[in-house]
């Protein structure tokens, strides 16, 4: 039995509205929900498909919530904002990275990336420069287009009978994808180009590196994800640690199931499994000093 004087039509209106947050509601949820019934008629009607995109993507923008677009947002909202965003950002760099291992492959194998030769499966892999950029230019759309077709190479390549094997392997890629997404809305700040294009070419120079070396590219992701939480906890940044903290957790399932209890060799080293997953276990679980600033 629903409420006494109200129809079916506004209480699914309300039922809709409570995909945003409470902080959200307490003030617009009245103006809204007559906003939606002026100049309905139908009682036992239903929302609008554009009415509920809308709502949904409101839902998106104030959960994940940035810069002076809304007012009066908590700050544990605008803290899970840009640790998504923080997220996101750390999902490009692993493309650029993967990027540039393509690159130093190819170059070994004997592949130029120019002319005939160049396949449009190869050509996919420099997918998350592109999207990288993109974002960096304020162009959202395209920027996460682009990171969605950079996984096609690999579904192709693993497609039908591996594609499990595949899915496991990209749930750091997969995930932050989604954080990219979500956290980049139409209120989202423009990442700042200068400081991050450092951070771009770093990724894609490292990429080239362990791409060179065999069985380098696992370890350089582990060492540099470890050291920057280093960096976050000795600074303070609480939102760049935490986003690595769940970058470190996302790492250990592909890496965990890659090497399968075995060893990792490097120049002839051996860096035995463990040694990776404990230290992407500290990397997720070391602290980070300082509160979080406006």
């Amino acid at each position: 039995m629903g409420e006494p004087g109200v129809s079916k039509l506004e209480r699914r209106y309300r039922r809709l509205l409570r995909v945003l947050p409470q902080w959200y509601r307490q003030d617009r949820e009245e103006e809204m929900a007559a906003i939606f019934l002026a100049g309905r008629t139908d009682e036992h009607g239903r929302p609008g498909w554009g009415e509920t995109g809308a709502v949904l993507g409101l839902a998106v923008r104030t959960h994940l919530a940035a810069g002076a677009a809304l007012t009066g947002v908590p700050g544990k909202v605008m803290w899970r904002g840009e640790i998504v965003r923080a997220l996101g950002m750390l999902g490009l760099l692993l493309g650029i990275f993967y990027a540039g291992a393509s690159i130093a492959n190819a170059v070994q194998s004997g592949v130029e990336y120019s002319g005939s030769t160049v396949t449009w499966l190869r050509a996919l892999d420099l997918a998350p420069v592109v999207a990288f950029l993109a974002l960096l230019n304020g162009w959202r759309t395209p920027a996460k287009t682009a990171a969605a077709v950079a996984v096609v190479p690999g579904m192709i390549n693993l497609w039908p009978q591996h594609v499990w094997v595949w899915a496991v392997f990209q749930v750091p890629s997969l995930v932050t994808f989604v954080a990219l997404c979500l956290g980049f809305h139409r209120d989202a700040p423009t990442p700042p180009m200068r400081r991050l294009l450092w951070w771009g070419g770093g990724a894609l120079a490292l990429g080239v590196v362990g791409g060179m070396a065999a069985g380098g590219g696992l370890l350089a992701i582990v060492l540099v994800a470890v050291a920057l939480r280093v960096v976050a906890y000795v600074r303070g940044d609480a939102v760049f640690g935490r986003a690595l903290s769940l970058f470190a957790v996302l790492l250990l399932v592909p890496i965990a199931f890659v090497l399968a209890g075995e060893g990792l060799v490097v120049g002839g080293l051996v860096v035995p499994t463990v040694v990776l997953e404990l230290l992407l276990v500290l990397g997720a679980v070391l602290p980070v000093r300082g509160a979080v600033r406006a």
